[in-house]
């Protein structure tokens, strides 16, 4: 026997090539494990010490469709959660919205985005907030609020004169721009290799969410791993860089003033009211690429939307066209803000379009960033997501006389009642219209939206007829959890017209 310190130690250990190092490294190993242990040992007393939320749970996997939530899980009263992948979704009632529009505790951008409540450091990540545009692996999530001020504050006023830039030879180029222009400026609204990358991201970016989400939350890190689309996400982001660079260098050589005329979100966002992030290139790569996904995506859809729209109810195009023809024009023949704003016909035929096929079957995402009580005095713990049944309101006959048949002009009709013509437009938010959202964190882009899907679109019933293919209704959404799209496979037919003859 051997003595070490008062410590008898059996011949055996030395026998066996054990040392005194490797004796004082196990005992450090269980210090470290048995720490380890003390504080989830303390995590997990503090959570069970929290209040829980309390309301009735769905399991989304017996949710299937847009019916089953109009019309088994409506609940039009009652809070209820959802309970997903991600996490349990709290889904509250129409009559909770003017309460909670504004309140201080609920965000956003906390939905979206990567962001861990405050915690402590222990226990951060057992609390982190769902992402559900998966930042982490898409690179996509919410603009910050001085961004959202830019569109709001600098690009939305310039709208007027941004109106010529959406006006085109209609199908004379394979890409559409005016989206581009807004957003980065004249030179790469032009430039195939930056509208290649962008729109090319757009599609990455959902393709990875859906394929993502198809797998829980601890094995996406492993499921990234192995999907094509973050390498496809590198590459796109790293042409993008170059392309960025170049406007950035360009900026600069002007001394700090505006390229474009009208400017750009992006000479409001490199210009002196944004020191933080004028010369960053990785800000404006994050600014550019966010707002190209979100811009574009619900622009796209919804053009296709009402294309469909137009397809399966026919009767709509003759006095749709006859508007788009006999609006005013300004002096070089163009659609300008006034003329867009006589398309009453066709700013109802988008409404109705967009409450019968939003591109969200819920409404009004928030996070809680704070404990907070709900107006029936429902808990809701910090780091709970809420939402509303948007899809239900929708379909609601005490809201919309025969909800669920499309009226193309049902908000034209609306409008021509005493003290009502603003209230019922296409970029109108109200509880009972929530395709935009609701709120303060109602879409701020939806102005300059409008007049992309009003432009295209009356452009497209100038020249072109439509219809469905022989035998065939109207083209059937898809839904992919909470998301709806327009089918990118569906077909319809058309013709070529001569107005003008």
């Amino acid at each position: 026997m051997v003595t070490i310190s008062n410590t008898t130690l059996p011949p055996e250990y030395f026998w066996s090539g054990r040392t005194l190092d490797t004796i004082t490294g196990v005992d450090k190993t269980r210090e470290i494990l048995f720490s380890i242990s003390i504080v989830l040992c303390i995590a997990l007393v503090w959570l069970s010490a929290r209040p829980k939320l309390k309301v009735p749970i769905l399991l989304s996997d017996t949710i299937k469709s847009k019916k089953q939530r109009v019309h088994e899980y409506a609940f039009p009263n009652q809070v209820f959660g959802i309970d997903t992948k991600d996490g349990t979704k709290v889904v509250i009632p129409l009559s909770f919205l003017d309460n909670l529009k504004s309140h201080p505790h609920l965000s956003f951008k906390a939905c979206i985005d990567n962001v861990s409540i405050d915690q402590p450091s222990a226990i951060n990540t057992m609390l982190t907030l769902d992402q559900d545009m998966l930042l982490e692996y898409t690179l996509l999530g919410g603009p910050p609020e001085y961004v959202i001020h830019a569109i709001r504050g600098s690009l939305t006023p310039s709208l007027r004169k941004l109106d010529a830039c959406g006006n085109i030879q209609f199908c004379s180029t394979s890409s559409w721009t005016c989206s581009a222009r807004a957003f980065h400026g004249d030179i790469p609204s032009q430039n195939p290799e930056w509208l290649e990358v962008t729109t090319g991201y757009v599609v990455t970016v959902f393709d990875s969410i859906k394929a993502l989400k198809k797998w829980p939350p601890y094995l996406r890190p492993i499921a990234n791993r192995l999907l094509p689309y973050r390498a496809k996400i590198d590459h796109q982001w790293a042409k993008a860089r170059k392309i960025l660079a170049a406007s950035l260098k360009q900026k600069a050589s002007l001394g700090g003033k505006a390229i474009n005329e009208p400017p750009s979100l992006f000479d409001h966002l490199t210009s002196e009211k944004s020191p933080a992030s004028k010369e960053s290139i990785d800000k404006q790569l994050i600014y550019q690429m966010t707002l190209v996904a979100v811009g574009t995506m619900s622009t796209f859809s919804t053009v296709v939307q009402c294309i469909y729209d137009l397809a399966g109810f026919p009767d709509f195009i003759a006095g749709l066209r006859e508007e788009a023809l006999s609006c005013p024009r300004d002096e070089d023949g163009l659609f300008d803000k006034d003329s867009l704003n006589s398309l009453k016909k066709l700013d109802s035929f988008i409404k109705e379009s967009l409450r019968l096929s939003s591109g969200d079957l819920t409404t009004f995402h928030r996070a809680a960033t704070a404990d907070l009580t709900l107006p029936d005095g429902t808990f809701i713990p910090k780091g709970t997501k809420i939402e509303t049944n948007t899809c239900a309101i929708h379909a609601d006959n005490t809201k919309f006389e025969n909800a669920t048949s499309f009226d193309g002009l049902r908000f034209y009709k609306y409008r021509q009642k005493p003290a009502q013509e603003h209230k019922h437009t296409l970029v109108a938010v109200t509880p009972n219209d929530l395709a935009f959202g609701f709120g303060k964190h109602a879409c701020p882009g939806r102005y300059f939206s409008q007049i992309v899907i009003k432009i295209f679109l009356a452009e497209f019933l100038i020249n072109y007829d439509v219809k469905c293919l022989p035998g065939q209704s109207r083209p059937k959404n898809l839904e992919f959890e909470a998301m709806v799209d327009p089918d990118p496979e569906a077909k319809v037919m058309l013709k070529s017209i001569n107005t003008h003859s």
